[in-house]
């Protein structure tokens, strides 16, 4: 949980299409390593919250490899 002094940035709309092309590009490069499982959860996070316009509290998938592989893959392929 964020403290209440914490900063909390906030994103304009015109932004939001770059940063997650940004993230993207990151898991990529992760997914293509394995390595540093928890910096690929938290963009896999970050990238699903952007895509996902939902009230209430975010409900994120179990970060398996394979899938979140298949998933930027997918991604990837749909934005050329």
């Amino acid at each position: 949980m964020v403290p209440l002094s914490e900063r909390r940035h906030r994103l304009y709309t015109l932004e939001i299409p770059e940063v997650k092309r940004g993230l993207l590009l990151r898991l990529q490069e992760l997914c293509e390593a394995r390595k540093d499982e928890e910096s690929a959860e938290v963009a896999y996070r970050t990238f699903l919250r952007l895509n996902i316009n939902k009230p209430g509290r975010p409900k994120y998938p179990v970060f398996i490899w394979g899938q979140v592989q298949h998933y930027v893959n997918k991604l990837l392929d749909e934005s050329e």
